[in-house]
């Protein structure tokens, strides 16, 4: 009858400590920050241009700026704008925008060219692009109140959500377990369970030695604080690592042509349970 995997203490991962859980919750509420403003302002109407007593507001979800009904105004085709603050693309753009003269407009439009440029002495031109301009126009000029969106208001382009998906991936990704390492003997093998695998080493034709320094740089593989997988260099040469800690006290066991670099909790334990069951120590 085959007996249990006996397990092996393995450090605790600095991925499970309190910083690293409150800088992954954070990472996770800045992807998903970020996703909303991508989908929100079309959803909610933004930017919407509200007219009152001769005055048009225009308003984004962070900002917003007011002009009245004596502000001077045309219909105009803007040449190609460059972003300097602000959200550009998806048919969404709204900041500070600059053309090839250096003359930079306020925008809430839509991004198309095509826009009612009002035009401020001593103040950046405003630049909006309402589904109805002349109905906006009419309304200001009489003193009357209306709301007027974007000619797709409520509509989230194609390339907002593309942009979306992999924010919420990354957030969701940040707000998983961290990956744990795990030792574990085998009658006839030392196995180390990752999280996409196991590595197996048998006894037989194993050597084992303290590691000489620390882990060095990544070759290939995953190298978060707390969980160091796939190839390495070292001081000892390429390994491949199974380790919590870069420079915690760690052995180097060489199994089937491969050299192992591991940071079980109690090193010289392990060492001496190796050789128990056959494998070779090094000095």
């Amino acid at each position: 009858m085959t007996s249990a995997p006996s397990s092996i203490p393995v450090p605790t991962a600095q991925t499970t400590r309190g910083v690293w859980r409150f800088l992954r919750v954070l990472f996770a509420l800045a992807m998903l920050g970020l996703a909303v403003l991508l989908v929100l302002p079309p959803l909610l109407g933004y930017p919407r241009y509200e007219v009152k007593g001769g005055m048009l507001t225009v308003r984004s979800i962070a900002t917003h700026r007011s002009v009245s009904a004596s502000t001077p105004v045309q219909q105009v085709t803007l040449p190609p704008l460059t972003k300097s603050m602000g959200t550009a693309g998806g048919g969404l753009c709204v900041g500070r925008f600059r053309d090839t003269s250096g003359r930079v407009y306020e925008v809430y439009s839509d991004c198309s060219p095509e826009v009612l440029l009002f035009s401020v002495p001593g103040k950046k031109p405003l630049a909006i692009t309402p589904g109805d301009p002349a109905g906006l126009l009419a309304t200001l000029k009489s003193g009357g109140s209306a709301t007027y969106y974007l000619p797709r208001s409520f509509h989230v382009p194609l390339s907002s959500w593309l942009l979306t998906v992999p924010l919420l991936l990354l957030a969701l990704a940040a707000l998983l377990p961290p990956p744990t390492l795990r030792y574990s003997l085998t009658p006839d093998a030392l196995l180390v369970r990752r999280r996409l695998g196991v590595d197996r080493l048998p006894y037989a034709g194993m050597t084992v030695r303290m590691a000489r320094g620390r882990l060095g740089l990544r070759l290939l593989g995953t190298g978060v604080p707390g969980y160091h997988t796939g190839l390495y260099a070292s001081a000892d040469g390429q390994v491949m690592a199974g380790a919590t800690s870069v420079s915690a006290p760690a052995l180097l066991i060489h199994s089937g042509g491969t050299s192992y670099y591991l940071t079980p909790a109690d090193p010289q334990a392990l060492m001496t349970e190796l050789q128990r069951r056959g494998a070779t120590l090094l000095a």
